[in-house]
């Protein structure tokens, strides 16, 4: 399950950055709502993710070490859903304001893409089949 799990994970992200720059170059709502919605796909995947990933649980188990150490465990423990959170809050904030004809949606996509971007863990293979 755990590796059915991290492909799909995987393969949303590149939905998620699709999305983002149509949303981005772009910013209506209908365009918004698809970068929102997959975000939040991708949050919850993650989330289940989280449940069920060794390396999670076992950082988890040992926190305290896991944070004194630099490197993979710290990295998905503290940074990468942390990011993931926020940039759903900014596309949500977005998808509202290009509801709204406003035109801050861009710059909420924007702010949203550009977490997404920083949270993503470039250092893992781009597709794992």
């Amino acid at each position: 399950m755990h590796e059915a799990l991290l492909f799909l994970h995987n393969l949303v992200r590149w939905f998620v950055l699709a999305f983002g720059l149509w949303a981005l170059w772009r910013p209506g709502a209908k365009e918004g709502a698809f970068f929102a919605h997959t975000l939040t796909l991708q949050v919850v995947l993650g989330l289940i993710l989280a449940f069920a990933s060794p390396l999670f649980q076992g950082a988890l188990a040992n926190l305290e070490a896991t944070m004194q150490t630099p490197g993979e465990a710290r990295y998905f423990v503290a940074e990468h859903w942390v990011g993931g959170l926020i940039a759903l809050g900014l596309a949500h904030a977005g998808l509202a304001q290009a509801r709204k004809g406003r035109p801050r949606a861009r710059l909420l996509f924007a702010l949203a893409l550009a977490l997404v971007l920083l949270s993503i863990p470039w250092f893992r293979p781009f597709l794992r089949l």
